[in-house]
């Protein structure tokens, strides 16, 4: 009868490390934790404290202070691009243009970057309707020039004067004016702002709620 060998040998040296369990003939020794592996655990504990104490107690890393210094970085950035790109057209200057190649370049922006707000047929969705004869801040070409290039953050509406040069932004106006004004599309939003006669007077009727004042 052949004596049974045990599927695993024991090394006398390391016996005192030996753990008293055993699975699936596995045998594990308590050995220390490398110590590389300790410094890093050890770092990390140090790490989250003065974190703690930096953000919590000091006041360090603020998100209002990373959205202040953004706003600064912007604002400086805006006004290298206007130093460097010096504006030939302005809401105060700017003339509605009817040529074929300047309504085509206003297209293709409005196709890009104002359909989602305003619908393809210029009808309003989240924007206002351009086809009807009611306007939140005026109907003529250097309203809409002002609007697009400032735009009015309260309502959601953002400046494009950093992503559209003076010349796509005059397009852009004049493909709204000339493609859209006075269409009244069927399934237009419903009217926002005051109602223009003809020439962009203002005319008595207005959607502002009683005591509130029109936006210009």
């Amino acid at each position: 009868m052949t004596e049974h060998k045990p599927e695993f040998e024991i090394n006398e040296k390391l016996d005192a490390n030996l753990m008293d369990h055993e699975y699936d003939g596995i045998r594990e020794l308590d050995n220390s934790l490398p110590p590389w592996w300790l410094y890093l655990f050890y770092g990390t504990i140090l790490f989250a404290l003065v974190y703690v104490v930096l953000f919590f107690f000091m006041g360090k890393f603020s998100q209002e202070d990373e959205l202040q210094a953004q706003i600064t970085r912007a604002e400086q950035e805006l006004a290298e691009y206007r130093a460097a790109n010096p504006i030939s057209i302005d809401e105060n200057s700017v003339t509605l243009v009817s040529d074929a190649t300047s309504l085509a370049d206003g297209k293709a922006t409005y196709d890009k970057l104002c359909f989602p707000c305003h619908l393809a047929n210029g009808g309003g969705s989240v924007g206002p309707n351009f086809t009807d004869d009611y306007w939140l801040h005026g109907n003529t070409i250097n309203d809409l020039y002002r609007i697009i290039r400032y735009g009015v953050p309260a309502k959601g509406m953002i400046s494009w004067e950093s992503q559209l040069s003076p010349e796509q932004m005059r397009n852009v106006a004049s493909f709204i004016l000339t493609e859209f004004k006075g269409k009244n599309v069927a399934g237009g939003k419903a009217p926002q702002g005051d109602l223009y006669a003809e020439g962009g007077m203002a005319a008595a009727d207005t959607t502002a709620p009683e005591g509130e004042v029109p936006q210009q």
